[in-house]
């Protein structure tokens, strides 16, 4: 058994919390320490159990609690060499992540920490450098996949071993196209730099799905180019066009951009 907390995922801030009845990891902090402990709190989990944070790249919505949250706590902060650094260098991080407190880790080499073996492999977003997680324990394969601009092969490879996803479903292309940004700013997130549309998502998802997949939690929705409910139906609607009968054969969410979200994979 596994306790999942979504404790934030938009552009407000993302973090992401993976723990047993001991131990736990979080994969980004992009809100504050005080705010993480007092929503895991909330979840009757106490914020000495996370003995790892791996943080998935270097914007400020992923990172800005890092530096409190590893110095104040004592914990390591895991990721490649180019993003532990990218996120020292951003001007929002404070304090810094201290160089005893940083784990170095190799694209494609697992990790052990406790009861986790995890895994970063590279995606494409606009960062100094940016990685998706494979978190495998005992009973199940999580694979985390935000902030990516397309699904290249080697990301789909992890994707489609997943037991539980947790991927980004972050526009509707309608929403965008007639929303309020500027035009740059549109390619930029349509790009292949920038985020994944629900269309995108949902048409990955539902072509590549394999029995073992439990779990489908949609992440990182945009707050002006999204709704969770369009989002879910995209996805759903998909699934029954591949004959995947949601609620049955697999579970679909669409994960809250400013709230708790708790679940317990078994």
């Amino acid at each position: 058994m596994l306790h999942f907390v979504s404790l934030s995922s938009g552009s407000n801030g993302n973090s992401y919390y993976f723990g047993n009845e001991k131990y736990g990891i979080v994969v980004d902090a992009g809100i504050g320490a005080r705010t993480i402990k007092k929503r895991l709190k909330s979840c009757q989990i106490e914020i000495s159990t996370i003995v790892a944070i791996f943080v998935t790249h270097d914007h400020a919505d992923h990172i800005k609690g890092i530096g409190c949250l590893s110095e104040e706590y004592h914990i390591p902060v895991y990721s490649t060499r180019k993003i532990l650094f990218g996120a020292n260098r951003n001007y929002k991080l404070s304090p810094k992540v201290s160089v005893a407190n940083m784990r170095e880790m190799q694209i494609g080499i697992p990790v052990n920490v406790y009861d986790f073996q995890v895994e970063c492999f590279p995606v494409s977003h606009d960062a100094t450098e940016s990685v998706g997680y494979s978190i495998k324990t005992q009973e199940m394969h999580i694979v985390v996949a935000t902030d990516l601009g397309y699904i290249d092969s080697i990301s789909a490879k992890y994707m489609r071993e997943a037991t539980h996803l947790i991927v980004e479903s972050n526009y509707d292309e309608e929403m965008l196209k007639n929303g309020p940004y500027t035009h740059v700013l549109k390619e930029r997130i349509r790009g292949n730099r920038g985020h994944l549309s629900n269309v995108e998502t949902a048409s990955f998802v539902a072509k590549n799905y394999q029995l073992h997949l439990q779990k489908v939690f949609l992440c990182h929705l945009s707050e002006q180019n999204n709704l969770p409910e369009l989002a879910t139906k995209t996805l759903v609607d998909a699934f029954h066009a591949n004959s995947v009968e949601v609620g049955v054969d697999v579970k679909v969410v669409s994960l809250p951009r400013t709230t708790t979200y708790y679940d317990v994979f078994e």
